[in-house]
């Protein structure tokens, strides 16, 4: 059988899903090899699949000076690609590096946003096949407001999305990697630079396979045969994972609570983000389990009614909750989603404010709260209306039934089994 590698860099919520469609790649005989931070090597080898050397540790990124800067202003599309352009100066040819060596032996490549600039090269070099799976929508356009990313009208099919997307969506790719993936081709590829049309040709032939739900971001019609929109890529870890004795007391002492944790986003002053989430929690009468992640949401003098976790598998916690609070990550909101619950997000940067906007053009949610703008009583009032909006609750009930009906797993499989 074949080799796969996938290209997966990012937080936890970028390499979950490529875990969960490498195993069942696996399963079908395959040898798959995952590259991705440093610090998921473990978790990585944990399930069958082999994890590839990289001197990148996500999370120490993201708890780095840039990293704090990006989770703190991102929210600036202008600062956003300012400071992601001074972390790819940093990083970037290290990570293109370790690409390209994780790419040996390998008989076809699966990249991302994050990766589809420079690994196009990698493939055409090898002579291998080149799939892309995103998370998000692709950055190509469409006059799909409802798929594209930043849309000046995000619920209408109009040619101004179009244009817009051909001015700002199709170029920022290029304008974060353009200079790395040149650099890669000349230094390390032996292949000559390209222009930006050029590369853009080449990600526009590759199969585009996107791992979200059509009932939450709707396949464009003028989007070319060879792009895909497969469903979600859950990884259920339920069956490996103890729920503490701690966690057991506290859901059986009184009504579901809300879920809150914002993953892996860092920022400079966690102590007033718990400031304000625990005021919101009091005030909303609710009761709430927070979820520590990367910025350790909770730690502090916590009352009855809160309970503090490290972590949990959203598989297991959500279907059990009133609501979630969360930062939009692609991974998260999937999980939200198909929990049937409704969810409140609080975006940071990049595609989280998109998946905010669905939410609560899907009305299961409320509209989102960039985080800059997060006050006690704006939070306090979204889990009020979570909690007690019941044709809200519907409404999300109904579509965590049809995610749940869905095989996205199954489709990538055979996607990507028909390029090698």
């Amino acid at each position: 059988m074949s080799v796969i590698t996938f290209i997966a860099y990012g937080t936890r919520g970028d390499v979950q899903p490529a875990i969960a469609l490498g195993q069942a790649l696996s399963r079908q005989g395959h040898t798959v090899r995952i590259l991705a931070g440093a610090n998921f090597a473990d978790w990585i080898q944990q399930h069958g699949l082999i994890p590839l050397p990289t001197q990148i540790d996500m999370q120490a990124l993201m708890a780095g000076e840039g990293g704090r800067d990006w989770v703190e202003k991102g929210h600036n599309p202008v600062m956003q690609m300012r400071i992601m352009g001074q972390l790819l100066d940093k990083h970037g040819m290290q990570i293109a590096s370790d690409a390209w060596d994780a790419c040996q032996g390998s008989d076809l490549i699966v990249s991302s946003f994050t990766s589809d600039v420079y690994a196009v090269g990698m493939a055409e070099k090898l002579g291998i096949a080149h799939v892309s799976a995103p998370l998000q929508p692709t950055l190509f356009t469409t006059k799909n407001g409802r798929v594209l990313l930043n849309a000046p009208l995000p619920n209408r099919i109009s040619w101004i999305n179009y244009f817009f997307g051909k001015l700002f969506i199709e170029t920022a790719a290029w304008s974060l990697y353009g200079d790395i993936a040149n650099r890669t081709r000349t230094e390390l590829l032996g292949l000559p630079a390209q222009t930006r049309a050029e590369n853009r040709a080449d990600r526009q032939k590759m199969t585009i396979i996107h791992g979200y739900s059509p009932h939450v971001v709707p396949h464009p019609e003028d989007w070319p045969d060879n792009f895909h929109t497969a469903g979600y890529w859950f990884l259920d870890e339920n069956e490996q994972w103890q729920p503490p004795g701690n966690l057991l007391d506290f859901l059986g002492a009184g009504s579901p609570p809300v879920a809150i944790g914002f993953g892996s986003m860092t920022g400079r002053n966690p102590q007033k983000m718990n400031e304000i989430v625990l005021e919101a929690v009091q005030m909303s009468g609710q009761r709430a389990i927070l979820l520590s992640g990367w910025a350790g949401l909770g730690e502090m003098q916590l009352p009855k009614s809160v309970l503090q976790l490290p972590a949990a598998p959203h598989s297991w916690l959500f279907p059990q909750m009133a609501a979630v609070v969360h930062h939009g990550g692609a991974g998260t909101t999937a999980a939200g989603l198909r929990a049937g619950i409704p969810s409140i997000l609080v975006p940071h940067f990049a595609d989280q404010p998109f998946w905010g906007q669905r939410i609560a053009a899907l009305g299961v949610g409320p509209k989102p709260v960039m985080r800059p703008k997060l006050t006690a009583h704006k939070l306090a009032d979204a889990i009020d209306t979570a909690v007690s909006n019941q044709t809200m609750r519907q409404n999300a009930a109904a579509l965590g039934k049809k995610i749940r009906a869905e095989d996205g797993i199954g489709m990538a499989v055979a996607l990507i089994e028909k390029q090698l």
